[in-house]
């Protein structure tokens, strides 16, 4: 996967990179990516070594902010610089670095800034000076070398060896575990310095795969609620980034009157449970946070069918006009927490953690707008939809439900069982689903 599709880069957006272990490669990733129409232009608000000079296609030397703004973006990807500054390539001012953004806003590139410094180190915590991210910067990402995990905090590995410690709470010469790595990106005094608070937060560990222990650092750094996913990327490949982990919340739509069955379909019981309370089981196991569902006709027999179970309950005074208000006002409930959202039946009660786990793990590798089920060629529910189709979601009207999007955006299917795809519409369904106990 592209870098720039990772972070949800758009043209006329900054983004300030932090930390170590692969902050100059970004940029060189960045820049590789960039295409005719969509520059891409990297700078510094600190400075950068010479070494870095080669980072982009063209370079650009910026003395003052009129410079800038008339700066030539005719090409891919420009290296934008101050005048040399001791022998390395000097940092702008900051007003010659809002006047790039300005540049960058108006011609529709991506300005990506080297915010620190690392000496080329795996992993640093910032000192009182660091990092300089400018205050109207969109996303900032920290960035940690994967490798440094057990390792011994020192010199050899890490800039700053001595405020790390202090930060995380290891001695200098511990071994560094996941739990360190994640601690630090998370502080206030580690990767969070200095972000702006309208900035989202997306968190890069770059290096070789390490399986489960970088499944410990990402899980442990979405425990903040700052950080909006967490990537896992090898920058030297050319589709460098291996997965993307971020929430994906569970919305379980159970409003409807289940006029077909004449009886509260939701809360009718199955192997000893209630069939939306298999749902939601599904939902948690698969791994769905945060879970809401979405009540209506039966709100008050629903909320009892599910007493004690993690969920947020969401009313929808407008459920007769059809699914479409559900989905709306079931996704207004988690957007601002999460990356995707997968939408449930209440009256599926055959739909495995297994197949949600699925849903979720495709996401992560290839960032598509939606992942579906399929089975014998015929798709289903449930369907998980990425963050950039939830407007689309918000405009659905009537009846009409997430799935007419399949015609609109990219999907990605996802083989199961059929048998997941039995929903309980009419007393029939439910008496064959009965007859299984």
């Amino acid at each position: 996967m592209r870098l720039t599709d990772a972070l949800r880069l758009r043209p006329g957006m900054s983004v300030a990179f932090t930390g170590a272990g692969g902050k100059s490669s970004a940029l060189a990733a960045l820049a590789r990516e960039a295409a005719p129409g969509t520059p891409v232009i990297l700078t510094t608000s600190t400075r950068l070594g010479q070494d870095q000079a080669a980072l982009a296609a063209e370079r650009a030397i910026v003395r003052s902010p009129d410079d800038a703004r008339r700066l030539d973006l005719r090409g891919t990807s420009i290296l934008v610089t101050g005048p040399p500054q001791g022998g390395k390539l000097g940092g702008l001012s900051p007003d010659a670095l809002e006047a790039l953004r300005d540049r960058a806003i108006s011609s529709g590139a991506v300005l990506s800034i080297e915010a620190d410094g690392a000496r080329g180190r795996w992993v640093k915590a910032p000192a009182d000076h660091e990092p300089v991210i400018p205050s109207w910067v969109d996303l900032v990402v920290p960035v940690a070398g994967v490798r440094a995990i057990g390792e011994r905090l020192d010199e050899a590995i890490a800039h700053r060896p001595d405020i790390f410690a202090r930060v995380v709470g290891i001695e200098v010469g511990g071994v560094l575990g996941p739990e360190h790595l994640a601690d630090l990106l998370t502080s206030p005094q580690g990767g969070l310095k200095g972000v702006p608070d309208r900035a989202e937060v997306r968190v890069l560990l770059s290096g070789a795969e390490l399986g489960q222990m970088e499944g410990v650092v990402a899980g442990r750094v979405l425990g903040s609620p700052r950080v909006r996913a967490v990537l896992s990327a090898d920058l030297t490949h050319d589709d460098p980034v291996r997965s993307v982990e971020g929430r994906t919340g569970g919305i379980v739509l159970a409003a409807g009157a289940a006029t077909r069955l004449g009886a509260w379909k939701q809360t009718a019981v199955w192997r000893g449970v209630p069939l939306v309370g298999h749902v939601v089981r599904a939902a948690r196991g698969g791994g769905l946070a945060p879970i809401v569902v979405v009540i209506g006709a039966a709100a008050a027999a629903v909320r009892r069918a599910l007493e004690g179970e993690p969920v947020t309950f969401v009313e929808n005074p407008r459920w007769a006009e059809g699914q479409s208000s559900s989905v709306d006002a079931g996704l207004a409930a988690v957007e601002a927490r999460c990356e995707a959202a997968v939408f449930l039946l209440a009256d599926m009660p055959r739909v495995s953690a297994a197949t949600i786990e699925r849903l979720r793990q495709t996401h992560r590798s290839c960032m598509a707008s939606i992942v579906a089920p399929v089975a014998a060629g015929r798709r289903g529910n449930p369907v998980l939809f990425d963050r950039r189709t939830f407007p689309a979601l918000h405009a659905l009207a009537g009846d009409e439900g997430g799935r007419s999007l399949l015609a609109r955006f990219e999907w990605t299917p996802v083989e199961v069982d059929p048998s997941e795809f039995f929903e309980v519409d009419t007393a029939a369904d439910l008496d064959r689903l009965l007859r299984e106990e």
